[in-house]
């Protein structure tokens, strides 16, 4: 079993690098990969780590980067890269704790408007506390707490509420809590080769998870692009049919699979599963042959 798919509080997941380690190990997984979205933060608690002493298992190094395509955020896996090479790149976040926690409580006053002008309740005192609770996870399951509001949230966010609201709302340019977060984000090209550049794979994750998008085609044209090492093939909120189309298409097109539940907390997901059950390692990166 593994899982090449998991955030820590070093960008917006719960459990710190070392808790996910121990968590590793009690469940028996074999590989694991720390994939933060634009840091690189937890290779840094690494190296005060002895890793052995809480999890047998591999770590392959991992990062999700944020880029722009068509003027729309999208997101890129990166796998098996130099640490220090990596970390180069003006396109690593370095921004502060403080100076983030200031832009969620900036973007969760956007969205109590965007609820105030849609007639959808609200709990009084939404506030960001830490980053582990960002201002969209607030929102979405603040929204979901009142009955009143399932006849506006089935029109907004569809009936399918496991979605995801930041990949299908807040960064979908058709929906009323779109920010635009395009502005001095790298272009598909450029993180590619980052990850080229500093040795590693470029994987496409969660293909289905865009709402604004045709998926497909989508897939096609980052395929097209000559830059595609891999497809992340299991995801959390894939479906079965979903998982074959992506491993016929690796198959097919000759890339590695790839398979992770995108861990943030053990409330939204489970470490290692998917709602398929566990992930097999036949995704840790190989080809179907």
């Amino acid at each position: 079993m593994i899982d090449l798919h998991i955030h820590t509080t070093n960008s917006d997941g719960k459990y710190t690098v070392k808790e996910i380690l121990k968590m590793a190990e009690n469940k028996n997984i074999n590989a694991i990969s720390f994939c933060d979205h634009n840091v690189l933060g937890a290779y840094e608690d690494l190296k005060n780590i002895n890793i052995k002493e809480y999890f047998s298992g591999k770590v392959i190094t991992g990062i999700e980067f944020d880029f722009v395509y068509k003027q729309k955020d999208f997101h890129m896996l990166g796998y098996n890269f130099d640490v220090d090479i990596l970390n180069t790149s003006k396109y690593i976040d370095r921004r502060t704790e403080k100076e983030l926690i200031e832009i969620e409580e900036k973007h969760l006053e956007f969205f109590k408007a965007v609820c105030k002008k849609l007639n959808i309740k609200l709990s009084r005192d939404l506030k960001i506390k830490n980053l582990t609770e960002p201002a969209n996870d607030i929102i979405k399951a603040d929204m979901q707490k009142h009955k009143e509001n399932d006849k506006v949230l089935d029109e907004i966010l569809g009936k399918d509420r496991k979605k995801s609201f930041w990949l299908g709302s807040v960064t979908n340019p058709l929906s009323p809590f779109y920010i635009d977060f395009t502005e001095g984000l790298p272009t598909v090209t450029e993180v590619a080769n980052l990850i080229h550049n500093a040795g590693g794979l470029v994987v496409l994750p969660h293909v289905f998870e865009y709402r604004s998008i045709d998926n497909i085609e989508f897939l096609n044209e980052m395929y097209d692009l000559g830059i595609l090492d891999g497809i992340e093939c299991v995801h959390t909120k894939h479906s079965l049919e979903q998982v074959k189309y992506l491993e016929d298409f690796c198959k097919e097109k000759n890339l590695l699979m790839s398979g992770g539940s995108d861990f943030h907390d053990d409330v939204r997901q489970n470490l290692g599963y998917t709602d398929l059950g566990k992930i097999e390692d036949k995704y840790l990166l190989r080809k179907n042959i």
